[in-house]
């Protein structure tokens, strides 16, 4: 190999680096996610993701990651003791509801955010009462009390983010 050969190759390899270390942080979650590799997601990357969410079915970005903010206090891997999963914590019965071929792809954040935002505005254009949506978002069709103060703990925190 030439010196000019060996030259070249460090460039690129130079250059290719450059790319990786300033490319923005969610690009380079979504290629991993495209690429089926496993990836952690920051929490910049899951306030970018809320945020895109709550934008896609028009819902508050502050209501959104409230209830995320109590759902799963971020965390994309949390199960609840009835089987919720998730940074939205969402029912495996609901994936096929959110267009989702599986329960499992609700370990992915993007589209466990999708889904929890899909579900909300479903239940805010059915209720017409954003309270009442967060209450079955919680409790689902049944009535309990444990849903309406959940309701009332996002909509308070809501007003902090």
């Amino acid at each position: 190999m030439s010196n000019d050969q060996g030259s070249g190759w460090i460039v690129a390899a130079l250059v290719v680096a450059a790319c990786c270390v300033s490319l923005p942080e969610t690009l380079v979650y979504h290629q991993a996610r495209l690429l089926r590799r496993p990836v952690e997601a920051s929490r910049a990357v899951l306030e970018a993701e809320i945020e895109r969410a709550a934008d896609a079915y028009g819902l508050s970005r502050k209501v959104l990651k409230a209830l995320v903010r109590v759902e799963s206090a971020y965390n994309p891997k949390a199960v609840s003791p009835v089987g919720a999963r998730g940074i939205a914590q969402i029912m495996p019965f609901n994936a096929k509801r959110c267009g989702l071929p599986n329960a499992d792809h609700l370990w992915d954040p993007t589209y466990n955010l999708r889904c929890g935002a899909r579900i909300l505005r479903e239940e805010l254009d059915q209720h017409g009462d954003l309270q009442r949506a967060l209450t079955v978002y919680n409790c689902g069709r049944i009535k309990c009390a444990e849903g309406q103060q959940y309701a009332k703990k996002v909509l308070a925190l809501s007003t902090v983010y």
